[in-house]
Order: structure tokens, then sequence, then C-alpha cells
């Protein structure tokens, strides 16, 4: 369980969300990003979080802040998808995603082709945000 990061087809990362998901392990994900990003080239994360149990309220404050603290950077260079299992968490993560957008392109999808069809079309096509 935890977290797995394949970064084998660079620039699309894939990471596997699964269970519960330790407080180091964010860290350690949180750890990566600030790697992709140094490397100065747009990336996609395809994040799979189906059957995940989610992240504590600390957790995603974590994630939150590190977001924002490197927001200038990631809005030029990363491109997010997640694939959830439910509706409810699509629809979810959308209406959050809508009210606080993100710096940077990021989407849920209920399946990785289509998420991962969408970010490699990002990263072909879609200009780097300034």
């Amino acid at each position: 369980m935890g977290v797995q990061v394949d970064e084998s087809q660079w620039p699309l990362v894939a990471v596997r969300w699964e269970g519960a998901v330790s407080d180091a392990e964010v860290g350690s994900f949180l750890a990566w990003m600030d790697y992709w990003l140094e490397r100065g080239r747009r990336f996609g994360v395809l994040i799979d979080a189906r059957g995940s149990l989610g992240l504590s309220a600390r957790q995603r404050d974590q994630v939150v802040a590190h977001l924002r603290s490197r927001a200038p950077r990631s809005a030029k260079l990363l491109v997010q998808a997640l694939v959830m299992d439910h509706a409810l968490q699509r629809t979810l993560y959308a209406v959050i995603a809508a009210v606080f957008p993100y710096p940077f392109p990021s989407k849920v999808f209920a399946a990785t082709p289509s998420a991962r069809a969408w970010i490699e079309r990002e990263l072909s096509t879609a200009p780097a945000r300034s």
C-alpha cells in the first residue's frame, strides 16, 4: 500500500496512491514534485487514486501549502490528472477546483486511459501558462 512512483515514461509520471497514505509518503511525494519542477521541463503527473482512502486533513493542508508555495513554477511546468473511483469524489474535486483553481491544468477522470490521453494532449499542444 502507499505511494508508488513510475517516471519511466518521463515527461509523464504515473503515481499510484493505495489504501492509507502515511505522512512520510506524502512528504516523499512532495519531494518528488520538487525534483520534477527543478528539472525545468513541462511534465504531467497522472495520480491513480482508485481504492485510496484519501488524505487526512493535515496531509491535505500540507499538499495545499506545498502547491501554493510553488505556484509560479508549477503554473509553467505541471499538468495533473487524477483518477478516482466514485462519481461523488470526482464531482467534489471538480467543484473545489472551480472555486479554488489550481495554477496548472488539472482534471479528474474515472479511468486511466482517458486521463493519460488528456495529459499527453496537454503536454503536446497546450502552451505553458505564464
